[in-house]
């Protein structure tokens, strides 16, 4: 199945492109950007760094995750809450969770479960707080026509559903059936989360929200 991941994520990136001429105009271009960029980023992981395995992890724990989670964080607090004091705010707590790393902790997997923990949890409340935002809406009834709401469900089954996968990495490589099982879960989200992508890009109306 992680064979599969990114050629998802190349579908996803395809049909954004193919939907460029109705977004230039809007902020979702940066979205489109975005899955376009995430794909050239796995591609390069699967590729670019098949001989060298021992980067792998650095350059998602530095690189590939922080710009997912800003990125999320631009487009819930920036653009779709219009709260851009608060995106500075999780944006800094975020950063502040890689500073134990060059102080108390030197291992890798240490850090991806302290990164990762601290910003799907900033996430996670600019989640609800969109929640609350498209209850609230009187464009409710248009849900299906809301890139947020795509992203939404996707955002929760990946990043909030695997919280506990990466919180206790570590603990749960001595338990090697429950950490198949998880990982497992982990690819699962991450095809339907691209998926999610691909529909709002589909369905969704830039203009409506």
């Amino acid at each position: 199945m992680s064979e599969t991941l990114v050629w998802i994520q190349f579908s996803t990136a395809i049909v954004a492109l193919f939907h460029f001429p109705a977004l230039k105009k809007s902020y979702w271009k940066w979205f489109m950007v975005y899955c376009c960029a995430i794909f050239l980023m796995e591609a390069f992981a699967k590729w670019g760094l098949k001989n060298y395995p021992s980067y792998i992890s650095t350059y998602y724990d530095f690189f590939v995750i922080p710009i997912e989670f800003v990125f999320f964080y631009w487009l819930y607090a920036v653009k779709s809450l219009k709260r851009q004091k608060l995106f500075w705010i999780i944006t800094g707590l975020f950063c502040i969770s890689f500073l134990p790393y060059f102080t108390i902790i030197h291992k890798p997997g240490m850090m991806l479960s302290l990164s990762y923990t601290v910003g799907t949890v900033l996430l996670m409340f600019l989640v609800i707080l969109e929640i609350f935002k498209q209850i609230k809406s009187e464009k409710i009834l248009l849900f299906h026509t809301n890139y947020m709401f795509y992203i939404n469900i996707g955002i929760m089954l990946l990043y909030v559903g695997t919280l506990p996968f990466f919180s206790f990495y570590n603990l749960l490589l001595n338990e090697s059936n429950l950490w198949s099982n998880y990982y497992t879960f982990f690819l699962i989200a991450n095809h339907l989360m691209y998926l999610l992508f691909t529909a709002a890009f589909i369905w969704g109306k830039p203009n409506i929200y």
